[in-house]
């Protein structure tokens, strides 16, 4: 694998120098500067200072506000599917949003801490229910890839999505606006203002947005034509979500700029469609034997069908009981941002970040809903309230830069982080079929309550030091995190403290085979914080804890730029060293009844390639092309506790044939990732008259089959979507129709796997169906 990326990178590089011989060493006139400007050069903010995409020695992929309305972007999965090496699911309501970069995905997608670190304009996002802001009013979106620890903090343990706001101008008048309608009831309206009160000194801005959608898969269930609220009425998947942000801006003295910005963000969704494979049913086709051999066959293997299986009601399709409701949820941040210019070469910049979310949801838990549950000698329908709770996180961080006149750049910084989080997670009987909404946890459900306190302190600094006439550049950056959690649980009987401290480096060597080829080298450590135990009061010391998650990850990669920016063509070769994975297991003594505990005892291997390129043959053609190869494996014995507890794969004395009854996993692929993934699109410009443009764009991405759970016997199937958009275009005003899945693509999006000794599980969600549209936007 080593040898043949090596070789691919080492053909690329004489193939650039082959084609674009150097010439003179970075001598540029001023027409090729003037064709620079004006090529679609994207400036990323992903280093925390303004660069060219090009010139960072890294794997980035980012969306400027013209790509995103150009490839119908309107939220995080739509990203996903434009990026190689990015995985995005929300599940079935929304609340666990879980993106994967680079097969790093985690084991339990609903604990505190993530993969994957995501920021708005710098404000850190903490929890999964807040991820998925959407694209209203945003200038870019930036996915980063490999750790980035050393300069975002722990939890950019495999990357960090930054999602960028609107430009803020302080001299120009500014408005845009966009009314899109769609079937199936979609119908969204926003609009932005930005005004210099006083020129050059002081500005305001303004945007609102409203979105709302009534799902695309009918709801079977007899009482779902009925008005609840909360609720999944009518059809599944539907939503209504509204954004506003306040901003102003000013200049009190030319060396320093003030921003604020106030977010909120709120979001009323239904549940999508979903349903369950149930062992007690006798829904799953493989792996005899286990604990409860009168359930028959203990797994579901091969791929997840996009149908559902009638429940004992024998009613077809989806049955979902109408109360059910994927998020009623609001998330606030408040961002202030003072820049200061000390001298020519040196800035001190400071920002101060607030975010506040609370969450309610109510899911159905039957496998027909039309069939009461008997638990505990009561009846009525099951439910599961997560996620619930509330989080409160105040930041502080202050940078110190210096850029010298011979390239050199330098950067300290300190970090504060202060941080409530209340989990409120329940699950429990409601009335049979009862038509009151659901807007609390039930008195009698069964109780679990964690209130954590996060408290993080951090130093961190940047140098890059460039040799041999700029060309060669040596950065160095690394980052020294203190940080301290506090647990309160109403399952133990006092709290719990963890700390820790931990250094996360990262260093990058990068050469300039000409001003636009660039070929790089990096390596860095990822961390992913560790943490408490909040189950099972017999625990022992070591239990109670878990320890963080860390990685290694090595890169090498070329940036090409060719034609004047006519052309691009970046690629990354990685190999990930996953140590720590903290895993679910058996703690040592708990009864056959405990809840399961996290542990660092598992060990991953990613390796692999991705390609982006874009090629603008003549003016108006656009053509672009992603691809990603990822191999992420379970390090050689590994062992999947709740494997074993529930006994799906059969005993000593009578073993699975499909799988190893002692849990090992070792050597099986990481559950919820693929293999490949790839995208291609084509945009084209034409004049139709003096003032209107034509303008189409097409895309095409794909990404090949995933597995449900460790084990690797149950598939998500692969899939291939396909949207569009064709319009006309004046100075101020466009109106386009669209469509996305335009050829109606039926498929499982993604699956939970739920295993325990008592009931097994899997919930495959299935994606959005054909949707069509049409846009209006206006700016001035």
């Amino acid at each position: 694998m080593k040898k043949t990326i090596l070789k691919a990178m080492g053909t690329s590089s004489i193939f650039a120098l082959t084609l674009f011989p150097a010439g003179p060493a970075f001598a540029q006139s001023e027409d090729t500067a003037a064709d620079a400007a004006g090529s679609g050069v994207i400036v990323v903010t992903a280093r925390k200072i303004e660069e060219n995409l090009q010139d960072i020695p890294g794997a980035i992929t980012a969306f400027n506000k013209e790509e995103l309305n150009r490839r119908s972007i309107s939220e995080l999965e739509d990203i996903a599917m434009q990026t190689p090496g990015l995985v995005f699911e929300d599940f079935s309501n929304g609340g666990f949003g879980s993106p994967t970069i680079r097969g790093a995905t985690q084991f339990s997608i609903t604990g505190l801490e993530q993969n994957v670190s995501v920021f708005l304009d710098g404000v850190y996002l903490p929890r999964q229910y807040a991820f998925d802001v959407g694209s209203m009013n945003l200038e870019r979106i930036e996915v980063v890839k490999g750790p980035q620890s050393a300069l975002y903090g722990a939890n950019a343990f495999a990357g960090a999505i930054n999602y960028v706001s609107t430009n803020r101008s302080l001299t120009e008048v500014s408005a845009s606006g966009e009314v899109e309608v769609s079937e199936n009831g979609g119908f969204d309206i926003s609009g932005k203002i930005s005004v210099p009160l006083v020129h050059d000194v002081l500005s305001m801005r303004l945007a609102l947005g409203h979105s709302e959608f009534d799902g695309d898969y009918a709801n079977n269930h007899p009482d779902a034509d009925l008005d609840l609220d909360p609720g999944t009425t009518g059809n599944l998947g539907g939503y209504d979500k509204s954004m506003v942000q306040v901003g102003a801006s000013l200049k009190p003295v030319d060396a320093v700029t003030i921003d604020f910005d106030y977010y909120n963000f709120k979001t009323d969704s239904e549940t999508r469609a979903q349903y369950r494979l149930s062992r007690g049913s006798g829904d799953f086709n493989c792996s005899n034997g286990g604990q409860f051999t009168n359930f028959g066959l203990q797994l579901y293997c091969g791929e997840l069908p996009t149908t559902p299986v009638p429940g004992a009601s024998g009613t077809e399709g989806f049955v979902i009981d109408p109360r059910t409701f994927g998020l009623d949820s609001e998330s606030k941040i408040v961002r202030v941002n003072v820049a200061a210019e000390l001298t020519d070469q040196i800035s001190l910049n400071y920002m101060f970040g607030h975010s506040h979310g609370d969450v309610f949801s109510a899911g159905g838990s039957d496998r027909d809903a039309l069939v009461p549950t008997v638990f505990a000698g009561q009846t009525g329908n099951a439910f599961t309230f997560n996620p619930v709770g509330d989080f409160n996180y105040d930041s502080h961080e202050i940078r110190l830069q210096y850029q010298g006149d011979s390239g050199i750049y330098a950067m300290i910084g300190g970090f504060i982080q202060n941080g409530e989080d209340l989990e409120l997670g329940t699950g429990g009987l409601v009335p049979f079929r009862d038509l009151t909404p659901l807007t609390s946890v039930p008195d009698d459900a069964t109780p679990f309550s964690a209130y954590t306190e996060t408290e993080v302190r951090a130093i961190f600094g940047r140098i890059a030091v460039p040799l041999m006439d700029e060309r060669l550049t040596i950065e160095l950056e690394g980052r020294y995190t203190d940080e301290r959690k506090d647990l309160a649980d109403l399952s133990v009987n006092s709290p719990y403290v963890y700390k820790d401290n931990y250094f996360t480096p990262r260093a990058s060597i990068d050469y300039k085979i000409t001003e636009d080829n660039l070929i790089y080298a990096s390596v860095a450590r990822g961390v992913k914080s560790g943490g408490i135990n909040s189950t099972n009061t017999d625990l022992t010391d070591e239990e109670r804890f878990y320890s963080p998650d860390t990685n290694w990850t090595y890169e090498i990669g070329l940036k090409n730029t060719f034609m004047n920016g006519r052309a691009t063509l970046n690629l990354a070769a990685f190999y990930i060293d996953w140590s720590n994975l903290q895993l679910q297991v058996s703690a040592a003594g708990a009864s056959f009844f405990s809840a399961n505990i996290t542990q660092a005892l598992g060990g991953a291997t990613s390796k692999g390639i991705e390609v982006e390129g874009t090629f603008e043959p003549f003016d108006g053609l656009l053509l672009n092309a992603g691809l990603a190869y990822i191999d992420a494996s379970y390090n050689e014995g590994v062992i999947s506790s709740r494997i074993t507890r529930s006994l799906l794969c059969g005993t000593e004395t009578a073993p699975s044939d499909v799988c190893n009854y002692d849990g090992d996993i070792g050597g099986n692929d990481l559950q919820r990732t693929s293999k490949f993934q790839w995208n291609v699109g084509a945009s084209y410009n034409t004049a139709i008259s003096d003032d209107i443009d034509f303008f189409t764009r097409l895309d095409v991405a794909g990404q090949s089959k995933q597995y449900a759970s460790e084990i690797n016997v149950t598939e998500i199937e692969p899939r291939v979507l396909v949207n569009g958009r064709i319009g006309v275009r004046a100075d101020n005003w466009s109106l386009s129709l669209w469509g996305k899945n335009l050829f109606d693509k039926v498929y499982v999006a993604n699956a939970f796997f739920i295993a325990t000794p008592f009931f097994t599980d899997y919930v495959p969600t299935l994606g959005n169906r054909r949707r069509l549209g049409a846009t209006l936007t206006f700016d001035f």
